[in-house]
C-alpha cells in the first residue's frame, strides 16, 4: 500500500498555462492507473492529441471547453468527461478564471503512448 501526501509532490509547469500535479503514477508506484490534477489559467490550450488509454476528466474548479473528434463543448465545475482510447481530443481555457481538472487515466504513465496530432507534448518532469 502506497499512501502518498500530495503536499509532498513536486508541481510541473506541463505546458504555458497549464501547471500539473501526478497523485498517482508509475513513479509514485501505480501499475494500472494513474491520476494527474491541473491548474488551469485563462488562454492555455492542449493541442489536439490521443492515447492508448480510456481517461476521464472531472472539472472541480472553472470551466473548459473540451474537443472529442469534431465535437466541441463547454463543460464546468461538477462535470466529467470519458475520453475513449484512441480518441483524438483538445481541450483549453477560454475563459477569464482558472479551472481545476482532476484526470484518471486507464494506464500508470499515459503520456508514454500518446500521439499529438497538434504540437509538442507537454512537459511531465
Amino acid at each position: 500500500m502506497a499512501i502518498i501526501d500530495h503536499a509532498e509532490l513536486p508541481e510541473i509547469e506541463m505546458r504555458q498555462g497549464v501547471r500539473g500535479k501526478f497523485l498517482s503514477h508509475q513513479d509514485l508506484g501505480a501499475v494500472g492507473c494513474s491520476l494527474l490534477v491541473n491548474t488551469v489559467e485563462p488562454g492555455a490550450v492542449i493541442p489536439l492529441h490521443k492515447h492508448t488509454v480510456e481517461e476521464t476528466m472531472l472539472v472541480l474548479e472553472g470551466a473548459v471547453w473540451v474537443q472529442l473528434g469534431t465535437e466541441r463543448t463547454t463543460v464546468c465545475a461538477n462535470h466529467t468527461v470519458i475520453i475513449p482510447a484512441g480518441t483524438p481530443h483538445a481541450w483549453g481555457n477560454d475563459g477569464h478564471e482558472s479551472a481545476k481538472l482532476l484526470w484518471a487515466f486507464a494506464g500508470p504513465n499515459p503520456f508514454d503512448d500518446s500521439t499529438y496530432l497538434e504540437g509538442e507534448p507537454p512537459n511531465t518532469v
